[in-house]
């Protein structure tokens, strides 16, 4: 396709924020699309670092590349929400800037789209990667592609799961235009709230295969969560109470959101992750990110883990036995989960020598307009 003189139909919007070598990798990923007719809209939210300069000298090679820089620093999901509130094409994707696309994710999805037109939008498989491209979590992929009634997840006899990363999804506009933007109020919960307000209230189509790679790092969103506490439950309960307020979401579905269980739909239980949370902080020998988060669960209806995990804490601060016995634990964990992560590796080498090529190209200057790498 000669992509100048073609009318894009996927906008590919990617917020940033002082992450310029990992921003050229996510842009890369885009632009090395087995269906090219795109366009890539970076969000600057106020950089002080050389983003813009990187962006720009893919836009000169790219014209599908597009830069905004915001004055100040505006907050992660108001610069989704702008970059939401931008698209002018009739479909578009989110991708934070230390992700990326796999070469056929837009090509799969468009023509799973096409296939059933009353579908909003299409999702893919998501697997997690450390920085050393090793496998951390595999991919939940179905085996034949699927289309999904609104709400089926949230009234069926057994509660199902919704799609969970937006990183693996491809919507239609439409869905924009009738839910509006993301939730800012449902705090780091705002990604799954946009998500399951779009499943509760839409039919969508899951596709086999894997669309997308989230890295994992110490400074990614999920890495720097705070201990668990009341304003997880708000944020919780604000990505709910936007779905129980939408009179054109199946009127099952809303009923049922009311019910303790809803828990399990939307794999939030702030109990387990408090749990979570204390363990891992005190094998690492911070006792107080331990005791915040062991408050915190309490707070959040979980009064029995709370009591239990002060108890865990106060043996820790008495005896000092509880963090080499987790530290022990972890290490024969560690070593267990290199079995598995090797194992994981030798399955999914394809897409890994993607990841690879793609941390190769971002790493250089290898990139040339309409020139495919990955085959």
């Amino acid at each position: 396709m000669d992509q100048p003189t073609r009318q894009p139909l996927i906008t590919t919007v990617i917020p940033t924020y002082r992450r310029s070598a990992l921003l050229r990798r996510a842009i890369l990923s885009v632009l090395q699309q087995s269906y090219p007719n795109v366009l890539v809209q970076v969000c600057d939210n106020a950089s002080n670092d050389e983003t813009e300069e990187v962006v720009k000298r893919l836009a000169e090679r790219d014209p599908r590349v597009l830069y905004h820089r915001h004055p100040t620093n505006i907050g992660c999901f108001n610069n989704f929400n702008y970059g939401i509130r931008s698209v002018k094409t009739p479909f578009f994707s989110l991708l934070s800037d230390d992700d990326m696309l796999l070469p056929d994710f837009y090509k799969q999805s468009l023509e799973a789209l096409t296939r059933f037109p009353e579908a909003m939008f299409a999702s893919m498989a998501s697997m997690v990667v450390d920085t050393n491209s090793n496998v951390l979590s595999e991919p939940l992929q179905v085996k034949e592609v699927k289309l999904n009634a609104p709400a089926e997840g949230l009234m069926g006899p057994k509660l199902q799961p919704i799609p969970g990363v937006w990183t693996g999804i491809l919507f239609r506009t439409r869905v924009r235009d009738e839910i509006g933007l993301i939730d800012t109020d449902a705090g780091p919960f705002a990604d799954g709230s946009f998500v399951m307000h779009a499943a509760a209230r839409f039919s969508f189509v899951s596709v086999p295969g894997t669309g997308a790679v989230l890295m994992a790092h110490k400074v990614s969103t999920s890495g720097m969560m705070k201990p668990v506490d009341g304003e997880w439950l708000r944020w919780w309960e604000s990505m709910i109470r936007r779905v129980e307020q939408d009179d054109l979401v199946p009127l099952g579905a809303r009923t049922r959101l009311r019910a303790k269980e809803v828990i399990d739909i939307a794999a939030f239980d702030l109990g387990k992750i408090a749990f979570q949370q204390v363990i891992g902080a005190l094998s690492e020998g911070n006792i107080e990110f331990a005791a915040r988060a062991a408050s915190g669960a309490k707070e959040c209806g979980f009064p029995a883990t709370s009591r239990m995990l002060k108890m865990i804490i106060g043996v820790e601060r008495w005896t000092g036995l509880i963090h080499p016995v987790l530290w022990l634990l972890r290490a024969a964990r560690r070593a267990l989960r290199r079995r598995r992560v090797a194992e994981s590796n030798r399955q999914y080498a394809l897409e890994l020598a993607v990841v690879n090529q793609l941390q190769e190209m971002a790493s250089g200057n290898g990139y040339r307009s309409g020139v495919k790498t990955f085959t």
